[in-house]
C-alpha cells in the first residue's frame, strides 16, 4: 500500500485560493476600505480636537483678560469712591467747624 506524501502548505494555499479566492479577495477589499475609512475618521477627529483645543485656549485667554479688566475696574472704582467719600467727610468736617 502506497501512502501519499503530506500535502505542502503551498498546495493547501493554492487549493484554498481556488475554492475561496474570490470571497477572500472580496473580504480583503472590504477590510482595506474599512481601515481607510477608520483612518480618515481618526484624522478628522484629530483635526476637530485640535480646533476645539485652540477655541478653548482662546476662550480661556479672553476670560483671563476680562477678569483682569473687571478687577482693575473695581479697584479703580473703589479708589474713586474712597476719594469721593474722603472729600465728603473733609467738607462735612469743615461745615461742622463753622
Amino acid at each position: 500500500m502506497a501512502t501519499k506524501p503530506p500535502t505542502s502548505l503551498s498546495e493547501l494555499m493554492t487549493i484554498r485560493d481556488i475554492l475561496m479566492g474570490e470571497i477572500i479577495h472580496e473580504y480583503n477589499e472590504r477590510f482595506e476600505k474599512v481601515e481607510a475609512d477608520l483612518q480618515a475618521q481618526r484624522e478628522a477627529l484629530s483635526a476637530k480636537e485640535a480646533a476645539l483645543d485652540e477655541r478653548i485656549k482662546a476662550l480661556d485667554a479672553l476670560l483671563q483678560q476680562k477678569s483682569t479688566d473687571l478687577a482693575t475696574h473695581f479697584k479703580d472704582k473703589m479708589e474713586e469712591d474712597r476719594q469721593s467719600l474722603s472729600a465728603l467727610f473733609l467738607s462735612l468736617g469743615q461745615e461742622l467747624k463753622r
